[in-house]
């Protein structure tokens, strides 16, 4: 069985190339949701509200689970797509709530789980803090929401 492949799925995937914050693991099953900090990329942490844009990483290394940033900060830089008229396949935190066509329409927000060099960023269906994504469809068979970034929690770039 393939591996599902979560990122861009529609919009017109705008952006640009920003540098890299150091030590910045992107994990190939997870989400890639980002912000920027003193003019890097960060991967969004737990309950952000402010979401930049969704980080186009490249390919992992052979072997590994998840593409690093170099340790020197801005060495690296990665293209953030960060139009709020795309739609994004992210995988689903279930700790609280299941995935389920009722969700669609409604808010969700961001939780990452594992240690640093394995996050995984996943959709947060029951997260009491601030909402900054859009549930926009679901599949309830891979556990997968898309989802857009609201505007009112559209980093300022």
């Amino acid at each position: 069985m393939a591996e599902i492949k979560f990122g861009w799925r529609e919009g017109d995937g705008k952006g640009r190339e920003y540098p890299v914050a150091a030590d910045q693991y992107f994990h190939r099953r997870g989400g890639k949701f980002v912000k920027l900090v003193s003019g890097r990329v960060t991967l969004c942490a737990s309950a952000d509200t402010q979401i930049m844009g969704w980080a186009v990483t490249p390919k992992d290394d052979e072997g590994k689970n998840a593409w690093k940033s170099s340790s020197t900060a801005g060495k690296d830089k990665v293209f953030v797509i960060t139009n709020l008229d795309n739609v994004f396949a992210c995988p689903v935190d279930e700790r609280t709530a299941s995935i389920a066509e009722s969700l669609i329409g409604r808010g969700a927000g961001l939780y990452n789980t594992g240690a640093t060099y394995a996050t995984i960023q996943k959709v947060w269906l029951s997260s009491t803090n601030a909402t900054p994504l859009s549930i926009v469809d679901v599949d309830t068979d891979n556990k997968i929401a898309y989802v857009k970034v609201k505007p009112t929690h559209k980093q300022a770039i």
